[in-house]
């Protein structure tokens, strides 16, 4: 073989490969991967940005009760309830489903609470911490009232604030409620959290 034909043959399956490595890296960006989880869970992503925030921005919420798989689990921010059951590897058959509303928005740092079929606590964390402190994500106007400097008008707006926006990510955003500012804040701080 001569060395013209020889360069001409390297030269077109030089071609080809240029040629197959760019259908290759389109068909990877015309067809969006699954978003990897924690336990084996994905979730379908639309897009290639959608797939990188989804590996960026995670939360970590605790799962207990009567779930099979109880525990602190890693998720794409904006995911659900149901996505951390399925996670979480389901409920148990002592699970009481019908009052866990599983389309709510999970925030970092929480946890949520499966109860039992006749459970009296409910399914979720209660509104008074471990440490004795409210729960501004979890409390009623009722048990906001308890707090110094909020009466009932406060409270509600704080509900309803809450049931608008989500659930605080922050404690400070508490300031975003109308009527609540730096020194009712700092009266507060202390005596409120949002896990």
């Amino acid at each position: 073989m001569n060395k013209a034909l020889q360069e001409k043959l390297i030269l077109v399956i030089l071609a080809l490969l240029l040629i197959c490595g760019g259908f290759w890296r389109a068909a990877q960006h015309r067809d969006p991967e699954f978003g990897s989880l924690q336990a084996g869970f994905t979730r379908q992503v639309n897009n290639p940005e959608e797939l990188e925030q989804a590996e960026t921005a995670m939360i970590t919420v605790h799962l207990v009760g009567a779930v099979a798989g109880p525990g602190v689990y890693h998720l794409p921010a904006g995911s659900r309830v149901y996505e951390l059951l399925e996670v979480g590897g389901g409920l148990t058959d002592e699970a009481d489903a019908e009052g866990l509303n599983q389309a709510r928005p999970l925030f970092d740092g929480e946890q949520i609470y499966v109860g039992t079929r006749g459970e009296a606590a409910g399914f979720e964390a209660p509104a008074l911490s471990q440490e004795g402190k409210i729960n501004i994500n979890r409390a009623t106007a009722k048990e906001l009232m308890t707090l110094p400097g909020i009466g009932e008008v406060r409270a509600k707006q704080i509900v309803e604030y809450r049931d608008k926006n989500g659930f605080f990510t922050d404690p400070r955003e508490l300031m975003d409620v109308s009527g609540i500012g730096e020194k009712t804040y700092s009266n507060l701080a202390d005596l409120i959290t949002i896990y």
